[in-house]
């Protein structure tokens, strides 16, 4: 079973030198966790983690699995530069998770480093490795960064009705226009699956029943409960994570900066090719003073 709620693609804390700041990522951790009903490392909705190597993603994996009370699903996204790395980490991913297949989850973008061809037939190749349950990913406007030229940046529809024939696919993070998602739901011909809403703003507006991917979670988990949980007026909590979402949604860097002013991250490195912006910086800074420091929600 995989959980329903809010999903947190968890920033990784680097070192300049691109090791993992092992303290600050437990800040974090301990930050988030008791807000969300499932926790992706190294996930690609972080924007960050298909730039991670091959043995940063290890080290990540490793550190979320000591950390790991066991008592919510961890994602593990296996995605990296390319399909040999890729093949490499799930193999890896074997070894660390051989006592935990119900409660760990293998995240995949294939098409960050593929292309629709053949996609079933790759799937089931990493299945074979990890033996694990799996849930894709559809991230059009990340893929673009990387594909500008390519024709098919999302998964086509008759390749998705394929992959949803494997039962150990179960379920989907989306992001991509309505006309796609709902063409995704009818090759689904009723079967059992999930689909976590990974753009922000459409869940707010139209919130789905299995849940919501956020970037912004590692800032406001405790915000972002409330609205999951509606149990109070949500209108201003959920009019100030769409002023967050538009200050932070295209760079990792602006949330990383404001972790840390709050004391969670000791330095401000992502692998993120595009530059990080004294603009963006100074919109964080005056949404901070004004819903973190103000207090207004």
């Amino acid at each position: 079973m995989l959980p329903k709620g809010l999903i947190c693609p968890l920033l990784a804390p680097l070192k300049k030198n691109g090791e993992i700041d092992k303290n600050s990522f437990i800040r974090l951790w301990e930050s988030v966790r008791p807000f969300v009903a499932a926790i992706a490392v190294g996930s690609n909705f972080s924007l960050e983690g298909v730039y991670f190597t091959y043995e940063q993603k290890k080290a990540l994996f490793e550190l979320a699995l000591n950390l790991w009370d066991k008592k919510i699903p961890l994602f593990f996204d296996i995605t990296t530069s390319d399909e040999n790395s890729t093949f490499k980490l799930a193999h890896f991913t074997l070894k660390i998770i051989k006592n935990y297949f119900n409660h760990i989850i293998i995240e995949i973008l294939p098409l960050w480093y593929r292309s629709n061809r053949g996609l079933p037939q790759h799937i089931d190749a990493l299945r074979a490795k990890t033996k694990a349950i799996f849930i894709l990913d559809n991230h059009p406007r990340l893929v673009q960064m990387r594909k500008k030229f390519l024709k098919h940046k999302n998964i086509r529809t008759a390749v998705f009705k394929k992959l949803t024939k494997r039962d150990f696919i179960k379920g989907m993070v989306f992001q991509g226009n309505l006309t796609r998602f709902l063409n995704y739901q009818r090759a689904l011909h009723g079967r059992d699956f999930y689909f976590y809403e990974a753009d922000e703003l459409a869940f707010l507006h139209q919130p789905t029943s299995d849940g919501v991917m956020t970037i912004t979670a590692n800032l406001i988990p405790e915000l972002w409960q409330k609205i999951m949980k509606k149990n109070q007026d949500i209108f201003a909590i959920a009019l100030a994570i769409e002023k967050l979402y538009q200050i932070c949604h295209t760079h990792p860097g602006v949330i990383k900066w404001a972790l840390m002013e709050k004391g969670i991250f000791s330095e401000n490195y992502t692998p993120f090719p595009q530059p990080l912006t004294k603009k963006a910086i100074q919109r964080m800074k005056k949404w901070m003073n004004q819903y973190i420091g103000g207090k207004d929600v």
